[in-house]
This record gives structure tokens, C-alpha cells and sequence, in this order.
């Protein structure tokens, strides 16, 4: 049988070793996938049947067939799963880290997609035109990644119709360092003939490689290590939104309602652009219209809509609204009016498809994604709120609050926004009410605002590179719920009570950083879908579930879980995500894994602090800690545990487990167990019932292992 070897060369007599070992796993492990050593070298199988890493290949692009991602996949020794991965890079990437191998056990062959016969060029992600000679195949070339604008100026995007063919890894040839790119940097491209991938360079640039070459380079390959060190950057982004919307709304008097106008109906409409409408205390009536670029500021000022439609509309850009209270907004939720053609929605034709709080439920409403998508935009977009922006960049809602059976604030079609000190009182039945916030295309920054009852108290839908930051959420549906949303920050904020969880990501985002939130007594405290996501410094106490590792190529650390039901919970079927630094205590599970490969949540020594872990005859931190295991899992709660955690057969099935990939199918293990908590205090003040939120000091933190790492030092994780 051929065998490839990505690792170099090792003796047979290891392959033999490993392989006695894995049998001998077999007799203590019912279940256990194990490769036949015996089988024929197994043949590619569709992209589609792969289970995904790498680069994320789920961005609009992509998914609309105008982008490819020169894509991997790879059948290992100990996995019943073919592993694909989006990007060489990604694949090489992986090759030196052993944590693969504890988990996936010896790649046995590995594939590429070649491109000998797609005539592929490149294209030019400023103009947005492909190169002429790049769509012999009638598809339409595009970019690979997730968003044009990542990439530097003058960078020419690697574009094909398609790959020809799945070639071995090792005999294909490689063109590197040529014009192409990814939204992550250089990018391998694959041929199976090296005259095809010499045409490709002397074109385009480059060196033609093997495959040992390619592996042994080191790619600029985009992970969640980025996205941890790019959230500081994202609070300041959020400070300089907010400093700007303060400089522009700070306008000359022209209109003072009562003194120049008898109503703000009038006075807004009067009001030169550029300019502020002051508003005395006393009611107004609505609705009211702003059709220019105008600041609106009140003291002790309320605004009574008639209770249809919504009571301030915004149709120009860079408004400014402050110092108001509204009331009298219409129920409209949702406009049926809007849809045309909506898709299948769902089995009672009713509420959208995440009406029954499903982790991802809302990802597949509809047999047609797209149209789902096109009728959750329409409808969500188009309902009743107190303030409601229509192609209205530059918004600035400040010191504003909002009593409404729908929703608060309402932007669409790139009503990009700054919200501060807003809140937002929806109806104590979250089904009676919609969103305290709710953002379609439209990139939002929320921050020091509070949001109670109603159905999610911010939702953001394709609204990339979002900030919503020291804000609080009680009773909502969902505290913050993201859609189609990637290079967000969800950071300091208070979730309380939430229905189905305290904050939720859901359907194809990439590159989120969520940290230093405190989310209690919901049945979910954090559970994010996608790609790259950052959860760190997060308290989530007194919940069903901490956090769930539904995101893939994640790093989970520096999280509290405290008196949860279930601290974690591992549920992508291929782990590729580091879970790592977190503190478990006084959990009923501290963890718990579905269907799929061994999880190893230990990076390098550094482990996770379980309460119980370290009981029994031995130096702390000596013994493995598998929270998925009976035993173990009964460490922190019966004392008789321990006495059966450290018998001669647990010690044996210890080491096997530590050592044999196929023995720990479906199963967790920590292989370095912190003796003490990383962060006692947070620790003391999360089992606190009456202390106050907890919020890891995450800026500080990440700023100086940043200024660590540019001095020479080593990141303590990925």
C-alpha cells in the first residue's frame, strides 16, 4: 500500500508500534474507528463529503460560485472522516502542530485540487474585473477569502472556473510567491503537470515547487490568534466612531421648537441642513421625517408616535437624534408585504426558522439559503420602530429612550450607525415585540446601552465589523444575536436572563471576537458558529450550557464557567479549535462532547483548571483529566471517585488514552490540568450570587502579551 508522508520519513517499525498499540486500544474501547493498514489507498470523494477546516470557504463568494480556494483533503489513520481543508496553507500549516496526529492519528494520503486545465489568472480586487484569459471554462472567475478589502492595495486575487482534478499532495507541483493571494496572503497554487504550473508562473509570477518545499515554508495563515490580537484594535475603532459622530453633531442653533415653530414636525422640516433643532421639555406628536443632515437635541422631551408605523424616520445621512424620549411605535414586526417569493420557511409557516431557540436552527429555513436570507432582510427590514434609518450612513442615536411593541432602532441599506445610552423597553413576552436594535447591511456600534424584553436585544444581519460593547441585556430572546456577521466585537457587556441564550452567532461568519462578557441564568451563555471566532475572559455562570466549541479553527481561554449545568460543550465533529486557560468549577459537567474525534484541550502544558482534577496520590498537574469520563467527571463531587480514578485500570486506560488516537472517539481529554485556578478572583467573584458582572480585564491583558510577543517572547497560545 502506498502511504503519504507529510510528516518525513519514519521507520516502519513505528508505523508497527502504532499500530499494535491501536489494537490493543480496541480491546478497552467499544466504538473506536480504526483504519484497515491492510486497505487499498483510498480514492478522493467529493468536496462536499469532507468535513471542513482551514480558511473558511463559506463567505457570499464562495457560496455564489465566484470565488475558489485551492482545497485539500485528507484521510487519516484514526478518523472516520475526510478532512478538507480550504487552502494548502491550511493543510501545511497543520503538519508540525501534533496535536493532528493525537487527535486524527497518521495522515494516510492527502489530495489537492489541480488546476492544469482551468486556464486560472488572477484578478484585481480594486477594479473587480477578472483577467480576460482566466474563464475559458464559461464560470465566472473570482476572488478567495472573505473580503476584498483585507487584502493590500495592488494584491491580484487568485481566480479560477474551477479545479480539473484531485492530484496526490506529493506529486503535485506548486506555484509559489506569484501575484496571486487570499484574504490571508500568499497563496500555494496546485497542477498536476509541472508545465502547467510553469505556464502559470512565467504569467503571473512565481517559482515552481514540490510539495516538501511547500511544507517546509511558513504561510501567513489567518487564525483566531489574529482575531485575539485584532480586538483591542476594534474598541479603539469603536472610540473613534463615537468621537467622530460627537464632532458631527455638534451644529449651530438654527430652529428651537415653540420659539420658531409650533411643532417638531415643522422645525425639522425648516431646519437647514447642518444644523440643530433644539427640542424644550414637554410631548410632541409624531411621526416625524428627517429628510437632511440635522441634529436633533432635547431635554426632557418626549416624542408620542400614534401607534402605527414608526415615530422617527431617517432618510439622510449623518442625522443626529439626542436627549429623546419616543413612544407610539406601531407593532408591525415584519412587513409580509415586502417578501416576494419568500422560500419555504419553515414547518408551521410562522415564525422565522430560529423560533425555537435551536443552536443553528435558523441556519436552514429554507430549502434556498439565499432566499431565506433575501426574506429574513425584507421582512426583518421593514417593520415598525422608534427610530427607523433608511439609506442613512452616519446616524448617531444618543441618550435616547424607547418604549416599543417592535423594535427600537432600525437600520437598513447602509445605515451605518453609532448608538449610545439607548435603551430600549419591549414587551415582557419576547414573541409580543421585536429587536431593541436591529441592523441589516448596516455596520453598528452600540455601546452603554440597555435592552429589556422584547425578541433579541441587538441583532445584526450582514453587518460586518460590528461593535456592541458595555451594554446590558435582560429578558431578551437573545442578548446579541448575530447573522452573515464576521470581524465583530461583542465585548463587556451584561446578559441576564436571556430565553434561548445570552449571545448567539449564527450562519456563516468568520473572524469574531467575543470577550469579557457576563452571561447568568440563560439556558446558553455563548454559542458561536463560523470560522476563526475568539471567545476569552467571558463570565458564564448559572446557565444550562457555558459555551459550545461550535465554531471551527477557534481558541476558547481565560473564560470562568462557573455552577453551569454544563460548563462546555464540544460539538463540531472534527475538533480544530483550542479550548485552553479556562477555569471549571462548581459545574454539574464541567464538559461534554458529541459525536466525532478525540478533543485535546491542552495547548503544549498549559491546561485548563477543573475543579477536582487534581484530587488523588499524585503531584498536581501529573494526571491527564478527562471531563467526558464517568470517573473523572465525578472527581469534584464524590469523594469515592477518587479512590477509583486512581485504580490500576483507570491508570492503564489513562495511559492508553493519552497515547492512541482511536481509543478517544467522542471524548475530551486535558493532558496538563492547571492544580490551581488562573484567575481566582474572577473565579470568587462568578460564584458570588450577589456580587456584580465580572469582566476579565481582557485590553490590558492582550496588550501586553502583544507587546510580549514583539519583544521576542512566545505566545502562551494559538
Amino acid at each position: 500500500m502506498r502511504r503519504f508522508d507529510p510528516y518525513g520519513d519514519r521507520s516502519r517499525i513505528g508505523l508497527v508500534v502504532v499500530a499494535g498499540v491501536v489494537a490493543l486500544a480496541g480491546i478497552f474501547t467499544a466504538g473506536a474507528f480504526l483504519a484497515d493498514p491492510t486497505m487499498a489507498t483510498p480514492d478522493p470523494v467529493a468536496y462536499d463529503d469532507t468535513v471542513e477546516l482551514g480558511v473558511s470557504s463559506e463567505t457570499d463568494e464562495v457560496m455564489a460560485g465566484t470565488a475558489a480556494v485551492p482545497r485539500v483533503q485528507v484521510f487519516y489513520s484514526q478518523l472516520q472522516y475526510v478532512v478538507g481543508y480550504n487552502g494548502v496553507e491550511s493543510f501545511a500549516d497543520t503538519i508540525d502542530d501534533d496535536r493532528t496526529e493525537r487527535q486524527f492519528g497518521y495522515p494516510l494520503v492527502a489530495y489537492v485540487e489541480t488546476f492544469d486545465d482551468a486556464d486560472p489568472g488572477t484578478t484585481d480586487p480594486e477594479a473587480g474585473t477578472t483577467d480576460p484569459e482566466a474563464n475559458t471554462a464559461g464560470s465566472d472567475p473570482g476572488t478567495v477569502g472573505s473580503e476584498a478589502d483585507t487584502i493590500g492595495s495592488g494584491a491580484a486575487l487568485f481566480s479560477a472556473p474551477g479545479p480539473t482534478s484531485w492530484t496526490p499532495a506529493d506529486e503535485a507541483r506548486y506555484v509559489v510567491d506569484s501575484e496571486a493571494r487570499t484574504s490571508a496572503g500568499a497563496v500555494a497554487v496546485p497542477f498536476a503537470d509541472r508545465n502547467a504550473a510553469t505556464a502559470f508562473a512565467d504569467e503571473h509570477g512565481g517559482e515552481v515547487v514540490d510539495w516538501a518545499t511547500v511544507r517546509a515554508r511558513s504561510f501567513d495563515v489567518d487564525t483566531a490568534a489574529t482575531v485575539r490580537s485584532m480586538a483591542p484594535d476594534r474598541w479603539t475603532v469603536a472610540d473613534d466612531r463615537l468621537a467622530a459622530a460627537e464632532s458631527d453633531a455638534d451644529r449651530p442653533v438654527s430652529v428651537v421648537v415653540g420659539d420658531d415653530e409650533p411643532t417638531l414636525s415643522a422645525a425639522v422640516d425648516a431646519a437647514p441642513p447642518e444644523t440643530t433643532v433644539v427640542v424644550p421639555p414637554g410631548t410632541y406628536d409624531g411621526p416625524i421625517e428627517v429628510t437632511d443632515p440635522i441634529t436633533i437635541v432635547g431635554t426632557d422631551a418626549h416624542v408620542r408616535g400614534d401607534g402605527n408605523g414608526s415615530v422617527i424616520t431617517v432618510r439622510a445621512p449623518d442625522v443626529a437624534i439626542a436627549g429623546l424620549s419616543l413612544s407610539g411605535t406601531g407593532n408591525l414586526t415584519r412587513d409580509a408585504d415586502a417578501v416576494s417569493d419568500p422560500p419555504d420557511a419553515d414547518a408551521d409557516g410562522g415564525e422565522d426558522a430560529d423560533a425555537d431557540g435551536g443552536e443553528d436552527a435558523d441556519t436552514d429555513g429554507g430549502e434556498d439559503p439565499a432566499a431565506w436570507d433575501t426574506n429574513v432582510q425584507l421582512g426583518y427590514g421593514h417593520g415598525d420602530a422608534g427610530v427607523r434609518a433608511i439609506d442613512a450612513p452616519g446616524l448617531f442615536v444618543d441618550d435616547v429612550a424607547i418604549e416599543t411593541d417592535a423594535s427600537g432602532v432600525l437600520l437598513r441599506e447602509g445605515s451605518d450607525a453609532v448608538i449610545r445610552n439607548v435603551r430600549v423597553d419591549g414587551p415582557e413576552n419576547w414573541q409580543d415585540g421585536f429587536m431593541g436594535v436591529i441592523g441589516m447591511e448596516s455596520t453598528v456600534t452600540v455601546t452603554d446601552s440597555a435592552f429589556e424584553g422584547g425578541r433579541d436585544g441587538v441583532y445584526l444581519h450582514r453587518a460586518d465589523g460590528s461593535v456592541v460593547r458595555n451594554s446590558t441585556f435582560t429578558g431578551n430572546r437573545y442578548g446579541a444575536h448575530l447573522m452573515y456577521t464576521g470581524d465583530a466585537l461583542i465585548a463587556d457587556n451584561t446578559v441576564r436572563d436571556a430565553v434561548y441564550g445570552g449571545i448567539t452567532v449564527m450562519t456563516r461568519p468568520a473572524n469574531n471576537a467575543i470577550v469579557g462578557n457576563d452571561v447568568r441564568d440563560s439556558p446558553a451563555g455563548i454559542q458561536a458558529s463560523g470560522t476563526r471566532t475568539y471567545v476569552g475572559y467571558n463570565t458564564l455562570a448559572d446557565n444550562g450550557l457555558g459555551f459550545s466549541t461550535s465554531s471551527r479553527g477557534s481558541l476558547y481561554e481565560h473564560n470562568v464557567l462557573a455552577g453551569n449545568e454544563e460548563g462546555a460543550r464540544a460539538t463540531t465533529v472534527v475538533p480544530s479549535s483550542r479550548v485552553v486557560g479556562n477555569d471549571f468549577v462548581g459545574n454539574d459537567r464541567h464538559a461534554g462532547a458529541g459525536a466525532g474525534a478525540l478533543r485535546v484541550w491542552t495547548d503544549g502544558d498549559r491546561g485548563n483548571y477543573w475543579e477536582g482534577a487534581d484530587a488523588g496520590p499524585h503531584a498536581p498537574g501529573d494526571r491527564a483529566y478527562r471531563p467526558t469520563s464517568p470517573v473523572d467527571a465525578a472527581l469534584h463531587h464524590e469523594t469515592a471517585a477518587v479512590t477509583m480514578a486512581e485504580s490500576p485500570a483507570a491508570a492503564l486506560l489513562d495511559r492508553l488514552l493519552g497515547t492512541v488516537p482511536g481509543a478517544r472517539s467522542g471524548s475530551i481529554i486535558d493532558t496538563a490540568p492547571s492544580p490551581e485556578p488562573h484567575v481566582p478572583e474572577r473565579v470568587a467573584s462568578a460564584t458570588d450570587p450577589n456580587g456584580p458582572p465580572v469582566q476579565g480585564d481582557w485590553r490590558t491583558a492582550l496588550a501586553d502579551q502583544e507587546r510580549s510577543t514583539d519583544d521576542g517572547g512566545n505566545s502562551t497560545t494559538q
